[in-house]
């Protein structure tokens, strides 16, 4: 990998890190407010942590071979509606919040733009699951300094 398409593939990770802990930093301090008390924050906060870490660890045994039961391994075998398919020749109409970097193009660079389709399905795969491991740690991390 060159020393630019590394600098892409981190930057991935870093957006992908940062939406997943600002979500459960949202949600564990809904939890936390809900009850009043700022231990169940910090309770929320490690089990979002290891909610996130076990997910990493499910995708990487999922990258290694072993299958849910339930779950095809071969998820293109069955048709998908235009709504669910990954790649569209257009982007449909979405909210402000579920849109990413690639919907403001025009705003950036291509130096700036985090785009996950240069890298291949494995790399992909690989950076979700450094992605949720790292705001995993980062969520325990919280919790240790509340």
């Amino acid at each position: 990998m060159s020393r630019e398409e590394k600098k892409r593939y981190l930057r991935l990770i870093y957006a992908q890190t940062f939406r997943l802990f600002g979500i459960c930093l949202a949600l564990c301090a809904v939890v936390g407010g809900t009850y009043g008390d700022r231990i169940y924050t910090v309770w929320a906060l490690c089990a979002a942590g290891s909610i996130l870490i076990c997910w990493g660890w499910f995708i990487y045994l999922r990258l290694d071979g072993m299958r849910l039961f339930g779950f095809k391994p071969n998820a293109n075998q069955h048709k998908v509606p235009y709504i669910h398919q990954r790649f569209k020749k257009k982007r449909p109409h979405r909210p402000a919040f579920r849109k990413d970097s690639a919907d403001f193009d025009d705003d950036l660079s291509d130096a700036t733009v985090v785009d996950a389709e240069r890298f291949s399905d494995r790399m992909r795969e690989m950076a979700r699951i450094w992605a949720r491991v790292a705001a995993g740690t980062l969520l325990f991390a919280l919790s240790f300094f509340l």
